[in-house]
């Protein structure tokens, strides 16, 4: 009995506990529209755990108090900027603007409702779909579409100060909500090419901070909305060779190739990634399966001169596999064996250097093929 007790006194003062977070949020929502940046900042640290109690974490009035007084913290902060531009710190209206996002877009979901009928069961539209009633929502969404603008200028202002993280924030914010339907519903539409820019900017910022993955998904995203400026490409590329680094580091062979054919099949005209497979391949499965898509590159692009140089690497790889595995022969045993290796790299390593002289490792290993022949075999017909 004593411990049925003490159990239910626990129950009562957690029940108080959620009670008077509840109760504290109500009273928070008073002072979060009222127009003082300091009564606003005061709403924002007192509402804090809230957000983790169970009972008010799951009540839409929770962030959408927090949300409006994140909004107008922002809004107050711009106002005294109109008249004074150093009156507030950038960062920190940034911070206050992408932060009434969050609490909005996490209020959203919250205030979707399904209506009961009294015994209980749900109430239907004519569909058969269940009957939502929502109390916040279209102020949410104004507040929302009505700081589109802001949000950019945030992203603007964070890129210009290579504040990069809460620049992709503001970037990814902004192409989200132009893609929802809340948004378009409300007026806010916006053409293709202004989304795809956008993206293409949350991505450069994300490649700025070493967040490969999400630069990739980003600029993947810009690019097939029709995105083709500033490098895009490259930092596609660019970005999927360190995400393809990290699985070969890892061992991750089939991984690393799912995501190649992958990025293959949106863009099955870039010769860089038939490259970067030609090194996965190298690595999984040695130089003989690697050659194919080195060639492949080639095809695709040939004025790439890696893929020249990959392929001839390999070829050469080839010719010393060779001398390895015959280490008592002569250099004139050998000769009819690795001079046909050697006469397929020799072009490839020219064609390579002659479109950019600074390719890696091209020079140096023509040279070494050509002393070997001329210098120590004394073929002269391969003399510069």
């Amino acid at each position: 009995m004593k411990k049925m007790i003490l159990l239910g006194a626990a129950a009562i003062m957690m029940a108080s506990s959620a009670s008077a977070q509840m109760s504290l949020v109500k009273d928070l929502s008073k002072k979060a529209t009222s127009g003082n940046p300091m009564e606003m900042i005061e709403v924002l640290q007192q509402i804090e755990p809230a957000f983790t109690n169970p009972e008010s974490a799951n009540d839409v009035l929770t962030w959408y108090t927090a949300g409006k007084a994140a909004f107008g913290v922002y809004d107050e902060m711009y106002k005294a900027t109109i008249l004074q531009p150093d009156a507030a710190d950038p960062e920190m209206m940034g911070a206050a603007l992408l932060s009434g996002y969050e609490y909005f877009m996490k209020a959203l979901p919250l205030d979707s409702v399904p209506e009961v009928n009294k015994d209980g069961s749900l109430k239907l539209n004519k569909d058969g779909s269940k009957k939502i009633k929502t109390k916040y929502s279209k102020d949410i969404v104004s507040n929302l579409t009505a700081h589109m603008n802001d949000i950019i200028r945030v992203g603007n202002n964070s890129m210009e100060a290579e504040k990069w993280e809460l620049a992709a924030d503001a970037y990814g914010y902004f192409a989200d909500m132009a893609t929802s339907a809340f948004a378009k519903d409300n007026g806010a539409v916006y053409p293709d090419s202004t989304v795809s820019e956008i993206r293409f900017l949350q991505g450069y910022s994300q490649y700025n901070i070493k967040n490969y993955a999400g630069a990739y998904e980003n600029c993947t995203k810009a690019y097939k909305m029709g995105y083709d400026r500033n490098n895009i490409t490259g930092y596609l590329t660019s970005s999927l060779a360190n995400l393809v680094q990290d699985m070969l580091d890892n061992k991750e062979f089939d991984k690393a190739m799912a995501f190649i054919d992958n990025a293959i099949s949106s863009d099955p005209d870039n010769a860089v990634l038939y490259d970067i497979k030609g090194f996965t391949a190298e690595l999984q499965n040695g130089v003989d399966a690697a050659i194919p898509f080195y060639q492949k590159a080639m095809e695709v692009d040939p004025t790439y001169a890696n893929a020249y140089s990959d392929a001839a690497r390999c070829l050469v790889l080839k010719a010393q596999q060779i001398v390895d595995a015959n280490p008592d022969a002569s250099n004139k045993d050998l000769l009819p064996k690795v001079q046909p290796l050697y006469d397929q790299a020799i072009p490839l390593l020219e064609k390579a250097i002659d479109l950019n002289p600074d390719v890696p490792n091209a020079k140096s290993l023509l040279d070494n093929i050509r002393y070997w022949l001329v210098d120590v075999m004394g073929l002269q017909q391969y003399a510069k």
